[in-house]
This record gives C-alpha cells, structure tokens and sequence, in this order.
C-alpha cells in the first residue's frame, strides 16, 4: 500500500523541575541551598531514512512524545535530560503545520535532519535564588511544559522523469518496457491509482527513476480525478513526459506521441 499523506501529532518532552532543598550533615545545623536544576525534555526530530518510501508507518501510530526530563535533587545534582526522539520519514516528505498551513520542513537531501518541536528548559533549583539577603530560599523553578502540535505529513516522489498523460494511453506500458517494475495493465481507464516508480539501468552501470502518474483528465485543476496524487508527484520530477493519444477519424485509428519537458 502506498500512503503518501497523513496527519499526525508530536510533543516535545517538559522539562524536570528544580528540586528545594537543604545541605544537611552532622554538625552542620543549617546548611545553605543546595537543589539541583531539572533537566531539559527531549527534542523532536525528523530525519530522512533512506530505506523508506512510503508513510505507511504513520498510518495507525498517529501520537509522538519525546522523553521529559527529569527532577533535579539535593547535592546540587542536576536531573537528567529527556531522551530526543527521532522520527524517520523518506526523503521528499514535506513538513505542514495544520493550523497555519506554513512548510515546517522539506527533506529533500540524503540523511537530512530538521529539528521539528524543541523540548522544555528544565527548572532552576533553590540555590540559584541564594542572595546576601535572602540565605534560605524556600522556592525552586518549575520547568517548562514541552510543545505539542498536530502537523501534516506528505510525500513527495523524487523521480527523475514522470510520464504524465491521459488515462490509458501507454505510461505503464512504456514503464514496463524500460524498467523491471511491473505496473498494472489494463484496457481500461485509471488502471493506475497510485505512482509506480521503475529504475532504467544505463550502460555506464548510472541509472535515473521514472514515475508513472496516475492519468489526467479534463478538469483535474477543480479536483475532478486523481488531482492530488497526479499534482504531488510532478513537482518533483526534473523531467516530464507527455502522452497524447491523437484520433484519426477517417480511418478510426488511434496513434500515440510523446513530448519531453525539462
């Protein structure tokens, strides 16, 4: 199953709290502050893996939550940091914020990663408010709550070439012929509901990828079709390949072209 849009919600971890306490040992009555500051929650990232190619992951796991950090405590010993959490998409996701539609992030390059949602600062212990005037604090800081938000996850094939044309006119058949990927192929309209990728080996041994998009039909720019899936996949194709079927009447023959745009 190829899932190249969903929606998801990530939180960055809070941040520990400062502890209040007191430096007690023998013979030592009244010891000055000594709480420790809690540490920091973990961060949210997003890094490209390279052996992914679809969001299937995220399909049924809709919640991330980074670690929180933990509480400082006496001795002035500080609280551990939350643990970061590093969330693997493939490359070509785009990163949206739900509430404002604005790119968070667009990972595009090999091993990228992106810091997405940063964690909590942990609070400050007692002894960080100890002044000339004020010996014994009876006070410590809470540490900041991380961040959450609900963001849009999609994805983006980075093919080489797309062939674009309309429904049952060839694409996968051409794909099929140049490539060892083996689409569907039927006679009849949108046989392909989703984009199927093929590598064509050259022979220097270098290879590019080509995409087989969904076919186009009149009106896709109002939603009519498979707009979405056809329009994603072509923004990142460097070059794109245009079938037309032309119809001969006087002799009710069908002939195919092709056209390459860079």
């Amino acid at each position: 199953m190829f899932i190249d849009y969903t929606k998801i919600i990530i939180k960055s971890g809070d941040g520990g709290n400062g502890a209040m306490t007191f430096r007690r040992e023998k013979y030592v009555a009244a010891g000055g502050p000594d709480g420790g500051d809690g540490g920091n929650g973990g961060n949210i990232y997003f890094q490209v893996d390279k052996d992914k190619n679809t969001l299937i992951d995220f399909r049924y796991n809709r919640k991330f939550k980074a670690k929180n950090g933990e509480n400082g405590s006496g001795s002035h010993c500080n609280g551990k940091y939350g643990e970061d959490l590093y969330i693997k998409v493939p490359i070509g996701t785009v990163i949206k914020d739900v509430e404002t539609g604005k790119v968070v992030a667009d990972l595009s390059e090999p091993n990228q990663t992106e810091l997405i949602l940063k964690g909590g600062r942990g609070g400050r212990g007692n002894s960080h408010f100890k002044t000339p005037t004020r010996q014994a604090p009876q006070f410590s800081e809470d540490g900041e709550k991380g961040e959450e938000k609900e963001i849009i996850l999609e994805l983006k094939l980075l093919a080489d070439v797309g062939l674009l044309g309309f429904p049952n006119v060839g694409k996968s058949t051409f794909l099929k012929a140049v490539t060892d990927a083996k689409p569907k192929i039927a006679n009849y309209h949108f046989t392909t509901l989703e984009p199927n990728l093929g590598v064509v080996k050259t022979k220097n041994e270098d290879g590019f990828v080509i995409a087989d998009i969904p076919g186009i039909i009149e009106g896709a720019s109002e939603g009519v079709g498979l707009r979405n899936s056809i329009f994603k996949t072509c923004r990142k194709n460097k070059i794109i390949i245009t079938f037309f079927r032309r119809i001969r009447t006087r002799r009710k023959k069908s002939s195919r072209r092709l056209l390459c745009y860079k």
